[in-house]
């Protein structure tokens, strides 16, 4: 997709309300975010400003700095090997799973070095005080390690250090950073909401057969024995030996697995608090793409979820404009 300029956007801006877009928490349900923003461009309804909690941030502040064609090429090669490397290291931080610096310097290869305050586009990343439960929102500093501090899910991530403070997940205070955009300036407001379809999949209702067998074709074969056999040929060099009864249990029971406890965990409290956001901040416009049934490390499902945000948001933006909405004709 082509990226509008700066300038493109200081001119849209003299002819139109300023516009706002609030990416919303939900880990590999993120992916969407992509579709989301190459249909709004379609459309000519490039933002103005961004803010992104979580997964929201990492897509958001790469589209800020220009770099969403790396980020979805990026997405498009993953395989569950890659997953793996990512996000399993061999260490043993003290408050989280993850240290996260494999996951830091693939983000810094695809955004470069860069400051908040130098970006193309206004971006803000919303992440939690862990000490006060306060909302945090990023405005200045490294990108990466805005992005690094938003997306820090607790108990997987170690927390990001800020000055005195520790950083967390964002979704925990602002799960869809309305408000944010709002501060921002923004005169409208689209949001993107993550959580639609957690309780129930509904996807056979708003998706054709073709869009569903699409999606169900790119489904891996990605199972906890996978991951043990790569673990295992990448600790020889410790001579850590996996034990045979644990890899046996874990290749005989299917996940979920501690990723997927502790990021359902952090996801049903999201979408409590977002379904309450929502209704105090409300947006002008709400895309909800169908991705609830995608689990918390499911980003070998990219080009479906990329799929599945363009067609929630052409169909949203289809609906607003043929009730006569005059949302849509007052930012062209």
């Amino acid at each position: 997709m082509t990226q509008s300029t700066p300038s493109a956007a200081s001119k849209r801006s003299e002819r139109r309300p300023k516009l706002g877009l609030a990416l919303g928490a939900g880990a590999a349900r993120g992916m969407a975010h992509l579709g989301v923003l190459q249909a709004l461009e379609e459309a000519g309804l490039a933002p103005d400003v961004v803010a992104g909690t979580s997964i929201g941030a990492l897509v958001g502040g790469t589209y800020a700095a220009g770099k969403l064609d790396r980020l979805t090429e990026v997405a498009l090669g993953l395989d569950w090997k890659q997953i793996a490397r990512y996000f399993v290291e061999i260490s043993f931080p003290r408050s989280g799973l993850i240290e996260g610096n494999k996951l830091t310097a693939l983000l810094a290869e695809i955004v470069g070095e860069i400051e908040l305050t130098k970006l193309p586009l206004p971006f803000r990343a919303v992440a939690t005080n862990l000490m006060t439960g306060e909302e945090v929102v990023v405005v200045d500093g490294d990108l990466v390690e805005a992005i690094r501090a938003s997306i820090a899910v607790p108990g997987i991530f170690t927390p990001a250090r800020r000055g005195d403070d520790l950083l967390v997940d964002g979704g925990l205070v602002n799960p869809v950073p309305v408000s944010v955009c709002r501060a921002m300036g923004a005169e409208r407001v689209i949001a993107v909401d993550l959580n639609y379809g957690r309780v129930k999949d509904t996807r056979a209702r708003n998706s054709t057969d073709k869009e569903r067998n699409a999606l169900a074709s790119q489904r891996p074969n990605f199972d906890a024995g996978q991951i043990f056999e790569w673990l295992e040929r990448n600790t020889k060099q410790f001579d850590i030996g996996l034990p045979n009864p644990l890899k046996a249990w874990m290749e005989r029971h299917s996940l979920p697995n501690v990723f997927d406890v502790l990021g359902n965990t952090l996801g049903i409290i999201e979408s409590q608090i977002a379904a309450v956001r929502l209704q105090v901040d409300k947006p002008d416009l709400l895309i909800r793409p169908n991705v609830g049934d995608i689990r918390f490390m499911d980003f070998v499902h990219a080009g479906g979820m990329i799929e599945e945000g363009r067609r929630a948001t052409r169909e949203t933006l289809k609906i607003t404009a043929g009730h006569g909405a005059s949302f849509v004709v007052s930012l062209k």
